[in-house]
């Protein structure tokens, strides 16, 4: 049976924006060619999970997302070496690390926190990482 939508709205939903971002990195420990300086058009995609408000019909605003990233991670990350900001640029290290500077956003005109389920980050087309915040400690090596 399908929902009505004249009932009020009960559910969850997650919402997705896209992103695109150009910088070099190198990976000093790396066994193979990313252990020299290159670079990546890197593809990021944030998803949050958030209520249908009835007032608005709406979960999140795709206007706040995109303005929250934009401050908070594509004005630092856009164009430069992200070995000045991460001693290991590695994708996983740079989803932890967007997902710690969006988990401590605020949405605008809510200033409510947004409302993150996962990061993720392709490196290039096929090569992705996926994060859902932090979890167990490391395994030692």
């Amino acid at each position: 049976m399908g929902r009505s939508l004249e009932r009020p709205y009960d559910f969850a939903v997650i919402v997705c924006r896209e992103f695109d971002f150009e910088a070099s990195h190198q990976l000093p420990n790396h066994p193979g060619r990313c252990r020299r300086l290159h670079g990546h058009g890197y593809h990021l995609r944030v998803a949050c999970e958030a209520p249908v408000e009835a007032s608005t019909g709406n979960a999140l605003d795709f206007g706040d997302l995109k303005q929250v990233v934009r401050e908070r991670v594509l004005d630092v990350l856009d164009h430069t070496h992200l070995n000045d900001l991460l001693p290991l640029p590695s994708a996983e290290n740079i989803c932890a690390w967007i997902w710690e500077r969006l988990s401590a956003a605020r949405l605008p005109r809510l200033e409510l926190p947004l409302p993150l389920l996962e990061i993720t980050l392709w490196e290039s087309p096929g090569c992705f990482v996926v994060y859902r915040g932090p979890g167990p400690e490391p395994r030692s090596t």
